[in-house]
């Protein structure tokens, strides 16, 4: 082999090696990577049982800046599943999803807890923690034009969501 070939290959092996790092071989299921995130919250709430005006704060930023890549995570997850034809092999991936999900979700009650009531204690993030709530609430309400939980008609929801995204003027 010429000096050319040798060069040739050694870049496609090198070319290989970086993308099976960082490609498709080196990725984390989509529930792995919200279970992630559900550990990150946890930090957040262990850190700031102290102080839990700027752990509401935190909390804030942290959904602000992962709020997206959750949710993505979630209808990933739910995608991975579904996409899965055989009925065990389907059911068998939801139960390793809802663990791994749940694992650091339960594994940090006792933190949630603690940091729940330091917040509770504490007047200046209370107020926070109800201004945060009341935006959302709002937010959700304006999007679904004022939708309450456990209110969503599966038969309307094809005409709500032409609606929402409707461009005339009201």
């Amino acid at each position: 082999m010429k000096l050319r070939g040798w060069l040739a290959a050694a870049l496609l092996i090198a070319g290989g090696v970086v993308f099976a790092n960082r490609g498709c071989l080196n990725q984390k299921a989509p529930d792995e990577r919200l279970a992630g995130h559900f550990d990150a919250l946890c930090d957040i709430a262990r850190a700031n049982v102290d102080s839990p005006q700027p752990g509401v704060r935190q909390l804030g930023r942290y959904l602000g800046a992962h709020g997206g890549d959750m949710l993505g995570d979630f209808g990933d997850t739910l995608g991975t599943i579904e996409r899965i034809s055989d009925d065990h092999d389907h059911d068998a991936r939801a139960e390793l999803a809802r663990d791994r999900i749940r694992t650091p979700v339960l594994a940090c009650a006792h933190e949630w807890n603690d940091f729940a009531d330091a917040i509770a204690a504490d007047p200046d993030a209370s107020a926070a923690l109800e201004t945060g709530a009341a935006r959302l609430s709002r937010t959700l309400s304006i999007i679904f034009e004022d939708a309450t939980p456990g209110t969503l008609d599966l038969r309307r929801l094809p005409a709500r969501l032409s609606h929402m995204f409707d461009t005339s003027p009201r």
